[in-house]
Order: structure tokens, then sequence, then C-alpha cells
């Protein structure tokens, strides 16, 4: 009898062992977008990101389009990428925006103190780096010079770029040959001033926020998204003061976190190597949830992203390079770490709306590797290309239960993962296992999406540092993957060791049935209230001063000018099902709600400013509410939709309603 009870619990302990990881994938209520922008980029004159790696000049035997490497441009067009951070880095602090414009054989050299003590020449400049943009597709992100520029400097660089005015700098762009203005939206306010940017305190960089920012101008409609300088890692103290000093006066706050290995070359580690920079890079969690808080506080409305535009992994170089130009090479365990780094970002994306990774070409975690006429694609790169189907699609919320991965007494989940919508209707499962030795099953279960179809795609190897050479360029790549059942909406994946899937699932999302309105009449009924407030109240709570039908959502003709708000109530008739962008752009704060739940926030004191949110609606009528606050100054409020078949425009008055009581 005894024998007999200690094997049923050694049974009992291998079926728990065997447990299958568990993902519920919730598609009941989609409220947050996946930014495009997570996908980012970042090259920085470092080593031979740039020059070699982008830039290979005019006369080169090297193909290329105007000095920029051809096959270059072509991959990384594949992959999507959506906004690329320049000129640095550490080096952006030393770059004079003005010595690389004009002719190139003209423009001054400098010496790149950060990165080797390398000459530059500075043909690669302004122009170049935007022609580089458009080539592939990318928004242009500037990292402004605040460590050793001035106000002026960069107040006249971004003149020169967006301002279509008659101007000096804009007389200066048409003698080089550009007539009218790039429009570049994204503006760094500096980079690390903690540290190579300058040293500084957080109190005495929020000044200069204030003050550098004062004089970066909105040129007509060119509007710019400033981004100050956040913490290195678990810097808290450096965002809380930020937020509290500077927080109103910014669009994006950084954060900058490597993962640094034991100073071996990228593909020399065994698995306690892989385990250290698992745990390492799965910090990025805590690092975002921690200043997600410290931002909560201070910016409730989750007005300003949190931009992580410098992450990825550090190793050492490559033996026979030089030590400060970071050529490393890329392995399965940087495709892994890829992954699951874009996973967290993509669950976290109403707050996380930009990211770069570090960096785009021969330097650190690289998308892709050069040399001479050849190149390579990294792991990292294909980790890169099967996520773009994410960008811009609807963040699907997940729940996961997960087997851990142990190594040495420590625990790590082995299965993260993300879920998106896109706007065709299917969904995108993300997921990742870290374990390099075991397999995990993971039970997938999807609520309000009936699944009719499945296919998939795998990255992975059976060696945790396979590569990708130029000898052997194709080791690591992703192939098609159907080692997955299907039952009861239910999908059962067999996911190998180390490897990243990304599951396409075609099917009907289930939403909420439209409102059945018995006697709907036009326009909304509105409340106005008189107050003063520095974010929205709950109008909910409060008497209101005058009430009444108006046709669209606007502002009352009769008001008091300053500290007051407007709560509008009703319906909104949507003309076919699918995907629906709600804007607000107000002066000050406002929100937006779609079926009792928050589509835009856009709350606070602020000068006029736009947000969106976005939603998945059926035909036929559905609540809508908006609550808007006016203190001093400005005042304006417009709500605009885009869907199917619909342009961007203000939510026309033959779309609301309401329902007399």
């Amino acid at each position: 009898m005894k024998k007999i009870i200690v094997l049923f619990f050694f049974v009992a302990s291998i079926l728990v062992l065997a447990q299958t990881n568990e993902v519920t994938v919730d598609a009941a209520h989609l409220q947050y977008k996946i930014n495009k922008n997570i996908y980012g980029q970042f090259s920085e004159h470092l080593g031979h990101c740039i020059y070699g790696g982008i830039w290979v000049g005019t006369h080169s035997p090297i193909p290329n389009i105007d000095g920029i490497r051809k096959d270059v441009v072509e991959a990384l067009r594949e992959i999507k990428v959506p906004v690329l951070r320049w000129p640095g880095g550490c080096f952006a602090d030393e770059y004079h925006w003005m010595n690389g414009i004009g002719p190139r054989d003209k423009r001054p050299s400098m010496i790149n103190t950060n990165w080797g003590g390398v000459t530059e020449n500075n043909h690669f400049g302004t122009s170049e780096f935007l022609d580089f943009c458009k080539l592939i597709g990318a928004e242009p992100y500037f990292s402004g010079n605040v460590g050793s520029g001035t106000v002026k400097e960069l107040s006249e660089w971004v003149e020169y770029v967006n301002s279509d005015n008659v101007s000096p700098m804009t007389e200066l762009r048409k003698k080089y040959g550009r007539s009218h203005s790039w429009g570049v939206k994204y503006w760094g306010i500096g980079n690390e001033a903690w540290g190579c940017g300058g040293n500084m305190t957080p109190e005495y960089y929020s000044d200069l926020v204030r003050r550098y920012g004062t004089f970066m101008k909105n040129y007509g409609k060119n509007r710019i998204f400033k981004i100050a300088v956040g913490p290195g890692g678990s810097d808290y103290n450096w965002t809380d003061v930020l937020m509290k000093e500077a927080g109103r006066y910014i669009n994006g706050l950084s954060l900058h976190y490597y993962s640094f290995g034991d100073g071996k070359p990228a593909a020399d580690f065994t698995e306690k190597g892989w385990f250290d920079i698992m745990k390492k890079s799965l910090m990025m969690e805590t690092l975002i949830d921690k200043n997600e808080k410290i931002m909560d506080k201070y910016d409730p409305g989750k007005r300003v992203a949190l931009c992580v535009d410098e992450w990825g992994n550090w190793f050492g170089v490559e033996p026979g390079t030089n030590p400060a130009f970071l050529f490393q090479q890329n392995t399965m365990r940087d495709a892994i770490t890829a992954a699951a780094n874009l996973n967290i970002f993509n669950n976290h994306c109403d707050r996380v709306r930009l990211a770069a990774i570090a960096q785009m070409v021969n330097v650190l975690q690289a998308m892709i590797l050069t040399k001479g006429d050849k190149i390579v694609l990294t792991p990292t790169y294909y980790v890169f290309d099967l996520y773009k189907v994410n960008q811009d699609a609807m963040l699907v919320p997940t729940k996961v239960k997960s087997a851990g991965y142990t190594f040495e007494g420590q625990s790590l989940p082995a299965i993260n993962c993300s879920a998106s919508l896109d706007s065709t209707g299917k969904m995108h499962i993300s997921l990742c296992n870290i374990d390099p030795d075991k397999g995990e099953k993971v039970s997938c279960d999807l609520v309000k999406f009936k699944a009719d179809g499945v296919s998939g795609k795998i990255l992975t190897s059976s060696k945790m540092n396979a590569d990708n050479t130029f000898e052997n360029p194709n080791v690591v790549m992703p192939e098609s993957f159907s080692d997955f059942k299907l039952a009861d909406n239910k999908i059962e994946v067999n996911m190998p060791p180390m490897s990243v899937i990304v599951l396409t699932v075609t099917g009907r999302h289930q939403l909420p049935p439209p409102i059945e309105l018995k006697n709907p009449k036009s326009g909304l009924q509105y409340k106005y209230y008189e107050g003063q407030w520095r974010s929205l109240p709950n109008f909910n709570l409060l008497t209101s001063k005058a009430e009444g039908v108006i046709d669209q959502i606007k502002i009352p003709e009769k008001n008091s000018g300053e500290n007051f708000g407007v709560q509008y109530e009703g319906y909104i008739k949507i003309p076919e099902n699918g995907n629906y962008t709600f804007y607000t752009n107000s002066d000050d704060g406002s929100s937006l709600y779609i079926d009792d739940q928050m589509i835009v926030s856009n709350d606070g004191e602020h000068a006029s400013q736009e947000r969106s949110g976005t939603i998945e609606l059926t035909a036929g009528f559905h609540k809508i509410k908006v609550w808007f606050f006016q203190g001093g100054g400005g005042m304006s409020l417009d709500a605009s939709l885009e869907g199917p078949g619909l342009p961007k425009r203000s939510i026309p008055a033959d779309m609301l309603f309401y329902e007399p009581k």
C-alpha cells in the first residue's frame, strides 16, 4: 500500500510539472492601440552604424541611392521601420547641426570624442538623414544638443527643418536645395543628461527642459512632440522630479535600459550567460511598471508618453574590432530578448508609445550587419519582421499562467506573450518561450473571438548561440509553423525550446450589440457647470448651471469665458462594423467615452492639443459622452472621428442623437 501511495504522489508530481501553460486572450474590451512607433530604431554616429552601414557616399561601388546603401534601405522597408532616432546617443550632445548642412565637400570635420576619437567628415547630416528616413518609410526623430549646444542652436534647427516662413534659417535651407519644410514631429531635448549629456541633476535639467522647450516652436501646421530625458535604468527619483517640475511642458519622457553581459563577445556564453541576460531583460517589466506609477501620479490622463528610446543587449565586441565601435554578433539569445521586450511594450501601450532598439546597423543589438558590399540580417531583425503585424493594431489583453524556467535555483516565467487585432479583423498572438532546453505546451483560450482558422510562423534554433554570419547568413530564419490544434475556441500550441511564434487567427470578433433606441432625436444633451479645476472633475457629483440640447460637440455660446465645464451625452450612430478612431482637440482638458469606456484621455491644463483612441464597433447606436473643462487663457474643443469609408472629420451632426426621457 505504501508503494502505491508513493507511486501516486510521484505520478501526481510529474503531472504538475507537465502542466499546460495557460494564456487567456480576452477581446471583450479593446481600448488601446499598439503605437507603431514601439517598433522604432536608433542610429548613432558610432562605429560603422552611419558610415559603412547606412552611408557609403555617392561614388561608392556599393549600390546606393544618393550615397545611401540600397540593400540596407530594402531590408528596413521590409520590417516597416516606423521611426528612427538620430544622431545619438552621447554623440548628440557634441553634434552641431550646422556643420552637417550645405555642400558636403565644404562641411567642417569633427572629432567623435565619445566613440573612438575618430574624425567625422559630416557628410551624413540633416538632409541625408531625412532622405534616408523617407527611403525607408520612417518618421525622423532628432536628438537635440543640450549638453554642449545653446538654446539658439536648437531653436534654429527646429526652424530650419519645420518652418515655411521667410527667415534667415529658411532662406539658408532654400539655398541648399530644399524649398519647403520637412515637418519633423519628434524632437529630443538632449540625451542622457544624467550622464554623458552633462552629468546634471534632475532639478537642473528640469529647468533646461522648460527653457529649451520654450524656444522649440511650432511652425504653421507642423507640430512638434518634445521628448525629455528620462531615467537611466531604475533612477525613479529622476522620473519623479522631471514629471513634477517639467511634465506639463513635454509630450514624452525617455527611458534607457541595457542588459549588460559579462564582457565576453555576444556568441561566447553558456546557459549561465543565457539565464543572466533573460533575467536582466525581463527587468524591463518592473522598470516600466514603476515609472508608470510615478507618471500616473502627475499625469493620470497619460498625456505624456513613456519613450524607451534606447534598449537592448550590450556585450563585448567581436575580437579584432575597435572596442569603441561596439560591433557585436547577434544570436538566438538576442532574438528571444527582443521578442520578450516587444511583448512588454505591447502590453504597456497605454503609456509606452515609442521605443528605439540600440542600434540599427553594426552596433550593439543590430538589425543588420554589413561588411563591404555584404549584408547580414540578424535574428533580432527577424523578430521585428514577425512582430510588424502588431503595428497600429488594437491591443488584446492577455493573462499568462506560465511554468518556470529554472536555472541554479532561480526561476523566471518561461512563457510571455502579447496579442493584437488588426484593421482587417485578424488576431495575432505573439508567444515567446525563453527556456533553452525545454519545450512548453501552451493553451490559448480565446474570449469574445470566434476562431475559424490559424496559421503560424516560428523563429527558433537548436543552439543557444546560433547566429547569422557573412559566411552562413541564413542559419536563423523564420519558418512556417503548424504544431498547434484549434478546438473548442482554444489553440493548443507546442512550443519548442527558445522559440518565438506568431499565430495569425482568423474568425469573428464577438462585439457587444448596438443599443436599441425607441425615439432618437437629433443632437446631444449637455450640462454646463462653473468652477475652477486643473483637471476634469466628476461632473456627476456637481450641480449644473444650465442644460440643453446642442447639435454638435462644441463649446456652448453662453459661457463665462473661463473656469467652466461641459458634459455632453447621447448616442452616435455608427454606419458599419469596423475600427473607429476618435479624437479630441481641446484647450484645456477633455475626455471621450464610447459605451461607458474611456477612448480618449486629453485631460489637464494645456494649450490646444489632440489625443486619440481607437475602438471596434458594430453598426448602430452607441453611447457617447464627452467631458470638457476650461481654465484660463485659450479655449477650444473639437471631437473628430475616422473609420471605414470615413475620412477624419469633426463628428457630424447627422451622427449624433439623444433620447428624451
